[in-house]
């Protein structure tokens, strides 16, 4: 009898055990068999063309333990319009790109493929018509001056609403402030400083609030660097607090020191981890979902992760503050890296990362000892970690921390200068 009894003991337990695993790893075996399409590659990932001049773009495939192959079903578009046209030049059904005969304003053109039948199905080539690189200039520059500081003090963060605004997260007044494009400021998101010693703070207090996305409802979620309570706080479009998740610690689901966030197009909320050295997945309800990453400096490995920034693949672009950029999967697979350290002269940290609808990446650039002469603020690559150029803001002083990038291609610089803190907005010419 008790042999029996033993016996059903533990056929129960190996059951319970097999349903523990399955329900732990069902979100990664629904990975795996999206990861079982092969991705495909676009060739040449950059070129520049002569007007009027053609070129090949080919979408290749490659298969494990077979040979590469040429995909056919792809739909090609210039500037995300089909076929393109006088103006920003054509492409044909075979991937056949020819140049305007007119230079276009500006003159970095996005080829773009969508390739049925990869696991990345969006790729994206850039033409740069001339033997110039693309350039960006300085259109607007507001802020505040250091000795008469109102509204900032140590501004970290700045992101994009769907209604063209901006929220600019402050570390050192603690509040997230809201402004128009052009700088005027329209007031507050939440209730501005909480009190730190208070272990468990209302909602809608921030302790250093760093970064901030938007889900497809337009409610905004906000990164904070409070001491005991939940990491990211939640309001509505109209900045009414909601929810908040995200419990300080180290295990599975809890957050050290939210950095970077993005929203996926699955509606999945990807936050880096400076202090715990991995990426963490939510809904946009805040349960947790999985995560990766690795404390280290090899391929593959964050040291540490300082910045997201999201294609339209999915694809993650994680910049660690030491560099290099990497590009994982959704799930984490490492896929390349670019972007690296180059000192002396070059720029050593990169203190985060975004990028545009065409899969760009802007990596604001921060030097051991800034040249007057020769600097760089921010380095542009595309979708494939190819340099396109780099942005300068009005003066070598003013240090990047963050970057927003409008639909329009339009790039908002969140900068610490010397004597101004504030925002420059720079457009492609």
């Amino acid at each position: 009898m008790k042999e029996n009894f033993l016996e059903s003991a533990i056929r129960f337990f190996r059951h319970f055990l097999i349903v523990l695993v399955f329900a732990v790893s069902a979100p990664l075996l629904v990975a795996q068999s999206a990861l079982g399409l092969s991705r495909a590659r676009i060739r040449p990932s950059v070129v520049k063309l002569a007007l009027g001049q053609q070129q090949q773009f080919r979408i290749l495939l490659a298969h494990r333990l077979d040979a590469t192959t040429v995909m056919h079903d792809v739909k090609w578009a210039v500037d995300d319009i089909p076929g393109g046209n006088a103006e920003i030049g054509t492409i044909d059904s075979n991937g056949v790109y020819r140049a305007p005969e007119k230079a276009p304003k500006p003159h970095e053109i996005h080829i773009c493929a969508v390739a049925n039948g990869a696991a990345n199905r969006y790729l994206w080539a850039t033409v740069i018509i001339g033997d110039k690189d693309p350039t960006y200039k300085v259109v607007r520059d507001w802020g505040e001056p250091k000795d008469k500081l109102v509204h900032l003090k140590a501004p970290h963060g700045i992101t994009l609403l769907p209604d063209g605004d901006l929220i600019i997260m402050d570390v050192g007044n603690s509040r997230v402030l809201r402004y128009t494009p052009d700088g005027k400021y329209l007031g507050q998101i939440g209730f501005g400083q909480g009190d730190s010693e208070v272990h468990r703070m209302p909602g809608g207090y921030f302790e250093k609030p760093r970064a901030a996305a938007v889900d497809a409802q337009g409610r905004i979620f906000i990164s904070d660097e409070k001491s005991d309570d939940p990491r990211i706080q939640v309001f509505s479009p109209d900045g009414k607090y909601l929810f908040r998740f995200g419990l300080k610690g180290n295990l599975p689901g809890m957050l050290l020191r939210p950095h970077g966030m993005q929203f996926d197009t699955h509606q999945r909320l990807f936050v880096d981890d400076v202090d715990n050295f991995r990426i963490s997945v939510y809904t946009d309800s805040g349960k947790f979902l999985y995560s990766w990453g690795k404390d280290g400096d090899k391929p593959g490995e964050l040291n540490p992760p300082h910045g997201l920034f999201l294609d339209r693949d999915n694809d993650v672009f994680v910049d660690s503050f030491y560099g290099p950029v990497q590009k994982f999967t959704a799930h984490g697979r490492f896929l390349k890296a670019f972007g690296y350290p180059a000192p002396p002269n070059g720029p050593v940290t990169f203190h985060t990362v975004n990028g545009d609808r065409w899969g760009d990446v802007f990596l604001p650039a921060q030097p051991a000892k800034v040249n007057p002469k020769n600097y760089v603020s921010i380095l542009k690559y595309n979708d494939n970690g190819s340099y396109i150029t780099s942005l300068r803001l009005s003066t070598p002083d003013r240090r990047v921390s963050w970057v927003a990038v409008a639909n329009d291609g339009t790039v908002y610089a969140l900068y610490n200068g010397k004597t101004e803190v504030g925002v420059e907005v720079l457009k492609e010419q």
